[in-house]
């Protein structure tokens, strides 16, 4: 089975005190809710940064994110690049 890659969850955002996002490898949101599986995933897997960078600025204009909350505003990468399609279908069940 072909997985639609805009659909597999790149990056889990957290935002402090709202609903995390999680994002395909474009940084667009996919959905505004994170189970608690793939929050566990996260934790346990992923590597922990913050979204003030240029590469975040799409994402932070589309979803009114200023400055000041960029610099506290943190995320998971999830994928790293070496998945296999099966791990990366199974990243989309969670």
């Amino acid at each position: 089975m072909k997985i639609d890659h805009r659909s597999i969850p790149y990056y889990l955002v957290l935002r402090g005190g709202g609903s995390p996002y999680v994002l395909n490898a474009d940084r667009l949101v996919i959905r505004r809710e994170a189970s608690p599986l793939l929050r566990a995933f996260a934790r346990n897997q992923g590597r922990f940064s913050s979204i003030d960078g240029a590469v975040w600025n799409a994402f932070s204009d589309t979803e009114g994110i200023s400055a000041v909350e960029r610099r506290e505003t943190r995320f998971y990468a999830l994928v790293k690049g070496t998945e296999t399609e099966h791990q990366l279908q199974l990243l989309t069940t969670l």
